[in-house]
């Protein structure tokens, strides 16, 4: 995915169709109400999540060639954002689903899930690199390279071994077809409290990167960009200590110290000066790793089986749809209200972000209730 989306704001501003990129991207929200949930049912019932990712990484592929052919080629608005709708649509259950299928390979997700969700860190890094070296930031080949990785993904995925649904867990109801057997998880009070924590965290962390690179720049950083790949950098030693600290403490205070780095980043970043923002960025890689993987192994532990990659699927839907949406909408408007001119007050514009991961933070800890530790018999080892 980095391999296109690092350069597709350039790229389509290059070919003069920079005011479409906040359309192109709002694609990607509009699908993850769509297409995660009903991928997560097929792979839950139907058919094999190999199987099936393996299908929708074809799709994908395709698509974002076509997609960026379509932008060179100069086809026109409605027909680049029908392609990119597509394209979406495809590649929005693809994170669910490649959570669900390493999870149900895995004998201690708690130990075994970091180091192997650490690579997806390095994918994004190598392909950012790769695509900077090759000085391919304005080239829609970008995009070719990225639908070419998709369908080498595609016949990684068709090598390997299927894991089949149980025979008895065929769909009975057209609601199930579409994923519907997983709202019922909203009614347990802390299942509904990681959900839309989940969501209005990321509602809030939406836009953070936008306005993180313009806050940058105008602090007198001139090559923002290089900045940023901190975080990836960051990102990637945090998930290395993930397993020893799932192992220390409980769900709970992993969440809880997710929430306080995001309080701390935007805190750093209303102080307004170069070493404050450049910190920020670094402490991307301890909130990314510490709340959002920590919401998968949740669902991972608590959720049944039977429903796993419906449940990711809906963890999706709600931070890439509902939260990534109300972000976009809400946090845009802050930013509006805060410019004046060509001068933005990020002081302001940051502490009221703060003050709102503030309220969800105490929101979280006086609402989440947990399991009890059982107790240990007086002779079993420690």
């Amino acid at each position: 995915m980095a391999a296109y989306a690092v350069p597709f704001p350039n790229v389509l501003s290059h070919y003069g169709q920079g005011d479409l990129v906040t359309y192109a991207v709002a694609t990607g929200s509009i699908a993850s109400f769509i297409s995660p949930m009903i991928a997560g049912s097929l792979a839950d019932r139907r058919v094999a999540p190999e199987r099936l990712l393996a299908l929708l990484n074809v799709l994908s592929g395709s698509l974002l060639i076509l997609t960026h052919y379509a932008i060179a080629a100069g086809w026109g608005p409605t027909t680049f954002l029908s392609l990119m709708m597509a394209y979406a649509l495809c590649n929005a259950p693809g994170f669910s689903l490649v959570t669900s299928i390493v999870l149900s390979r895995l004998g201690d997700a708690r130990r075994e899930f970091g180091p192997i969700r650490v690579w997806a860190t390095f994918g994004w890094m190598l392909a950012s690199f790769g695509i900077g070296w090759l000085a391919l930031d304005n080239s829609p080949y970008a995009g070719y390279i990225g639908g070419g990785l998709f369908l080498l993904e595609a016949a990684y995925c068709a090598t390997l071994r299927p894991t089949l649904p149980p025979p008895d867990n065929a769909p009975r109801r057209l609601r199930d077809l579409f994923g519907w057997e997983a709202l019922p998880l909203l009614k347990h009070p802390d299942h509904r409290l990681i959900f839309v924590t989940s969501a209005l965290f990321t509602a809030l962390m939406s836009t953070l990167y936008i306005y993180t690179v313009q806050h940058l720049k105008a602090n007198g950083d001139a090559h923002p960009s290089a900045t940023m790949s901190l975080a990836q950098l960051c990102e990637g030693l945090a998930t290395f200590g993930l397993a020893a600290a799932l192992t220390r403490f409980r769900i709970k205070w992993m969440l809880t110290a997710g929430l306080v780095f995001g309080l701390m980043r935007y805190g750093l970043l209303a102080m307004d000066v170069r070493p404050a923002l450049v910190l920020s960025v670094a402490l991307h890689g301890p909130l990314f790793v510490v709340f959002y993987l920590t919401c998968q192994i949740y669902l991972e532990q608590r959720i049944d089986p039977r429903i796993r990659g419906q449940g990711q699927a809906l963890l999706s839907l709600m931070n890439n749809g509902i939260g990534n949406l109300l972000g976009y909408l809400t946090i845009k408007w802050w930013f509006e209200h805060c410019r004046h001119g060509e001068i933005v007050d990020w002081s302001r514009f940051w502490t009221v972000l703060a003050g709102g991961v503030a309220v969800l933070l105490v929101f979280f800890l006086i609402c989440y209730k947990g399991r009890k530790r059982e107790a240990q018999p007086a002779s079993a080892p420690l």
